[in-house]
């Protein structure tokens, strides 16, 4: 009996099968009743299905005689078991909706009025046709997507390798169909089209807005939005609290047809505790309007050494990235285009090992220096983190950009570096650090206490871009940023006059174009420099505090979802 549990818990597991908390099963009850009216069930008019009922969370708090209207469907013969003893009343069986009557579905929407092979009970094939019926789906599908990835010694890749997938790929639905959500509303569009039907969904809102869903919001899901709420995904047993994420439970009338992208959709927002205490507006934008499609990323054609860090090198990977473009300043990886990926936000002096990285140019810098601090600045919650960052709705002041190089150069995610004589593929490089800030007149007036730096300096070298950029544009800085730059400017003569107390070997300190990354952390290691650190940080916070309304002002994120 233990083995069959467990293996029954591992199935539940790799298909993504989570049990809705019954508090907030019992509050989706209540948005369905704003919608339909309080006892819907009375008039005899509706039908409820849910094809993924599992133990039957969704129907736990309904009153026994709204059981007869209500259909519940499970993929394992447990589940079915325990919910015929919950719900005596109500007509339960196993079913698996993507596989199982799909070829019935699909060869003609109104299948069930002829004498075909179905595995569908009877009597719920005569209410779906029974055309003065309306239909409530109320519904958690899995949350599982198929992957090369392993799970827990086992694989996902074949979990989503349905029916309606092949029904998916048929139609040109793409990565989308790997998604078993996504299988289960594709199914739903043709099961219930022409039919009065409702469908209440908790599931993850990526679906509203993320970029692998664009063609299901163009080709499936287009329906009008009712009602709806969410909440946070470490409700449910066995998630992790620190990669929370929204849940969301929405009300859709399938009856409707509407573009996702066109409706104003406002949720409110329930605390563990199911107690309301604000609303989320979920900006819901075509893909094409995304930050991340701003940016011109520059062809790479030309081999360099790629790290893994600001300053290790990367060579035993099956997924090298060692390509830069021609006038390469830096490497911007750039992974996604929403909070979930915040943390896959940095630059580099050389190509970062694996996808998610772009060469940064003196044709792009500037949007690469918007789109670093417009990643960075807010703060990442659970609340946000399926929002997406989108192109800026107006022109961009010319103090903004400013201050965004500014603030992005003494960001702990600015991990350029200075590496010198690094061996890869038979060829030595050298790898510049083209953010320093300085240019090399100004600190060769400075005290230099190692040797082989200062000397590293007189030899001839250019000066580096952002030194230039810098220089050129310095007229037109804040007074914020004036006062960061000064404080860098001291933490950095700091460090050149006390180079000689730093283990410079351990942080490949060699020359003088050292980065950010390589300075704070070498006197952080013996515990120097920290009235200067401390200052620099103060007066970086303060240009972030400027910064980061313009966030939400220039549309970069929704400003009724301020998170500051």
């Amino acid at each position: 009996m233990k083995a069959e549990y467990e293996e029954n818990s591992f199935l539940q597991k790799k298909h993504g099968i989570f049990f809705t908390p019954l508090p907030f099963a019992q509050k989706a009850l209540e948005y369905v009743e704003k919608a339909l009216g309080k006892a819907w069930w009375k008039t005899g008019k509706y039908r409820l299905w849910d094809m993924a009922a599992g133990t039957g969370n969704l129907e736990y708090h309904l009153p026994t005689e709204a059981l007869p209207f209500c259909y519940l469907s499970t993929l394992y013969k447990e589940d079915v078991e325990h919910c015929e003893k919950l719900f005596p009343k109500a007509t339960i069986f196993q079913y698996d909706y993507l596989n199982d009557d799909v070829g019935n579905v699909f060869l003609n929407r109104q299948a069930h009025l002829f004498n075909i092979t179905w595995k569908l009970p009877e009597k719920l094939r005569q209410d779906l046709a029974d055309p003065n019926l309306t239909w409530i789906i109320l519904i958690n599908p899995p949350f599982a997507t198929s992957s090369t990835a392993g799970f827990k010694g086992d694989s996902k890749k074949d979990v989503s390798d349905t029916q309606v997938r092949k029904k998916m790929h048929e139609e040109g639905l793409g990565e989308v169909s790997r998604e078993l959500f996504a299988q289960f509303l594709y199914r739903i569009k043709y099961e219930f089209d022409n039919k009065k039907t409702f469908l209440g969904l908790f599931s993850k809102i990526k679906y509203l807005n993320s970029n692998n869903d664009q063609r299901l919001r163009d080709q499936v899901f287009r329906y009008q939005f009712e009602n709806g709420f969410v909440f946070s995904s470490a409700n449910f047993a066995g998630t992790s609290k620190t990669s929370a994420f929204p849940v969301g439970f929405l009300f859709w009338n399938l009856d409707k047809e509407n573009e996702i992208e066109k409706q104003e959709i406002v949720v409110d927002v329930f605390d563990s505790e199911v107690q309301k205490y604000t609303q989320k507006h979920i900006k819901t934008e075509s893909r094409e309007k995304f930050l991340s499609k701003w940016i011109k990323r520059e062809s790479a054609t030309e081999i360099f050494p790629p790290l893994s860090s600001a300053i290790t090198v990367k060579t035993n990977t099956k997924d090298v990235r060692d390509r830069i473009s021609k006038d390469f300043l830096a490497s911007f990886m750039c992974v996604s285009n929403d909070f979930q990926h915040q943390s896959k936000t940095c630059f580099l002096s050389a190509p970062y090992v694996s996808a998610g990285a772009f060469s940064v140019t003196p044709q792009n810098f500037e949007q690469a220096m918007v789109i670093h601090a417009v990643r960075r600045l807010p703060k990442a919650t659970w609340l946000n983190d399926r929002d997406q960052f989108m192109q800026p709705d107006k022109n961009l002041p010319t103090d903004f950009i400013l201050d965004c190089a500014v603030w992005n150069l003494f960001s702990t995610t600015n991990l350029t570096a200075s590496l010198r004589n690094i061996s890869y593929k038979n060829e030595i490089y050298q790898i510049e650090n083209h953010f320093f800030p300085f240019l090399k007149a100004e600190i060769s007036q400075w005290k230099i206490s190692d040797s082989d730096v200062r000397d590293s300096l007189l030899a001839h070298s250019e000066e580096r871009f952002m030194a230039q950029w810098l220089e050129k544009n310095k007229t037109q800085f804040s007074e914020e940023a004036l006062a960061v730059l000064a404080a860098g400017k001291a933490l950095w003569q700091f460090y050149f006059e006390h180079l000689n107390e730093l283990n410079t070997p351990k942080f490949k300190i060699q020359t003088w174009d050292a980065g950010y990354w390589q300075v704070r952390n070498a006197l952080a290691d013996q515990n120097i420099g920290e009235k200067e650190t401390l200052f620099l940080k103060q007066k970086h916070n303060l240009l972030k505090a400027k910064l980061l309304p313009q966030v939400y002002e220039l549309g970069f994120l929704a400003k009724e979802n301020l998170e500051y």
